[in-house]
C-alpha cells in the first residue's frame, strides 16, 4: 500500500469515528415506556354464576374448571385468573382435588388388577406428599417441565408449606416463576400385593387428595413485579353464601364443611402475605440482574418520584442529567420496575 493510500484510509476511519462520537446517544430523544405492572387497574369481577367475586386487573380474564381438562363442579371448584395477551401471567386456585397416587406400585397394583385405561390407572404418582411433590408430579398435566424449589417460606396452619419455584413452559421452553402451595393427605388403603401369594405383604393403594391448591405464576424474568398483583387478586377473592350453601348440598359432610374449607384459603392467604414479608430475598436479587444482563438493562432510579426503570446498556455512560441515577442497591431489584428507558 502506498502513502497516499494509506493516508486516505486512515483518513476515512477518523472521519466515520467523529462522525459515530459527534451523535453520542445522549442527543437522541430519550423515551420513557411505562410497564405493564405500572398501568394495572382493577375491576371487581362477579361470577356470573353469583358464587365468588374477585378483583382482576382490568383487561384480564377468569374461569372456572379444573386444570388441565376444565371439568367443573362444586367439590373441587378451581378458579383462574389470567392476562389473554401474556397467559403465563397466572392466578391459579383450586378447593380440593383427589388425584394421585403414593408410589409406582400402587399405579403398576392399578394396571394391573383394572387395566392400564382405568381412572386410578391414569393417575399422576405423587412420591412425596408435599407442595413440591404434588406440582412436579403434575408438571406434564398443567403444561409445564421441572420444578426446582428455590426457597422455602414455611408451612400454613393447615400444614401445606409454600415454596417459590422455577419451572419451564411446555409450550414455549421459556422459563417460569412461581409461588405454590398444597395441602396434600391421603386414607390409607392397604391390598396384598400378590393374591395368589400371602408372603408377599401388603401394599398401600389409598388414593390422594390435595386442597387450598395454589399457583401463581409469570415469566421468570417478571415475577418480582407482578407477584404483589397476583397476591392482590387472591387476596380479595370471597366466596358468596350462595356457593357455600349449594356445595354443602353437594357435599354434604363427607370431608367437612364448606365453612371449614373456606377458613383453610383464608389461612393460605394470611401466611403467604406474611412469610413473604419476611422472606430472604437473595435469590431474586440475583434473577433480577442476571434477568437484567441477559436482556441488556442496567436499573435506574427516578431522584423525583423513587420510581425504578430498566435502561438500555450503557445509560449511565450516556445520560448527563441528574433526575435518573444508577440502582444497585436490593430494594432496586425487589421493587417492580415502573417502565423502560431507551433511544430506539
Amino acid at each position: 500500500m502506498n502513502a497516499r493510500v494509506f493516508l486516505m484510509t486512515v483518513a476515512c476511519v477518523l472521519a466515520s469515528y467523529g462522525a459515530g462520537y459527534a451523535n453520542p446517544p445522549q442527543k437522541k430523544p430519550m423515551r420513557v415506556t411505562p410497564s405493564d405492572v405500572s398501568r394495572v387497574t382493577y375491576v371487581k369481577h362477579k361470577d356470573p354464576s353469583g358464587f365468588f367475586s374477585i378483583d382482576i386487573p382490568r383487561g384480564w380474564q377468569v374461569k372456572t374448571g379444573l386444570k388441565p381438562d376444565g371439568k367443573f363442579d362444586l367439590i373441587s371448584y378451581a378458579i383462574t385468573v389470567y392476562d389473554p395477551r401474556h397467559p403465563a401471567r397466572e392466578l391459579y386456585f383450586c378447593l380440593n382435588n383427589a388425584i394421585g397416587l403414593k408410589s409406582q406400585a400402587a399405579h403398576n397394583w392399578y394396571v394391573q388388577s383394572y387395566g392400564p385405561k382405568s381412572p386410578f390407572a391414569l393417575m399422576p404418582v405423587i412420591t412425596e406428599s408435599t407442595t413440591a411433590g404434588f406440582f412436579a408430579a403434575m408438571g406434564p398435566l398443567y403444561g409445564y417441565r421441572q420444578f426446582t424449589v428455590l426457597e422455602r417460606l414455611g408451612k400454613t396452619a393447615l400444614g401445606g408449606e409454600v415454596v417459590i419455584a422455577q419451572t419451564q413452559s411446555a409450550a414455549t421452553g421459556k422459563p417460569l416463576q412461581g409461588l405454590y402451595h398444597a395441602v396434600v393427605s391421603g386414607m390409607s388403603m392397604p391390598v396384598q400385593r400378590n393374591p395368589f401369594n400371602p408372603a408377599s405383604g401388603k401394599l398401600d393403594v389409598g388414593i390422594l387428595t390435595e386442597f387450598s391448591i395454589l399457583s401463581e405464576t409469570t415469566p421468570k424474568e417478571e415475577f418480582v413485579d407482578w407477584q404483589p398483583v397476583l397476591d392482590h387478586c387472591f387476596s380479595t377473592l370471597v366466596f358468596t353464601e350462595a356457593f357455600h350453601r349449594q356445595r354443602r348440598v353437594a357435599w354434604g359432610q363427607l370431608m367437612g364443611t364448606s365453612k371449614y374449607i373456606m377458613q383453610s384459603a383464608d389461612s393460605v392467604r394470611g401466611m403467604i402475605m406474611d412469610s413473604y414479608r419476611r422472606r430472604n430475598a437473595t435469590y431474586d436479587v440475583l434473577s433480577q440482574k442476571r434477568s437484567d444482563a441477559t436482556l441488556g438493562y442496567e436499573r435506574v432510579q427516578d431522584t423525583q418520584t423513587g420510581e425504578y426503570y430498566r435502561a438500555e446498556n450503557g445509560f449511565t455512560d450516556w445520560y448527563n442529567g441528574t433526575r435518573y441515577r444508577p440502582a444497585t442497591d436490593n430494594k432496586a431489584y425487589l421493587s417492580p420496575v415502573s417502565g423502560y428507558i431507551n433511544w430506539k
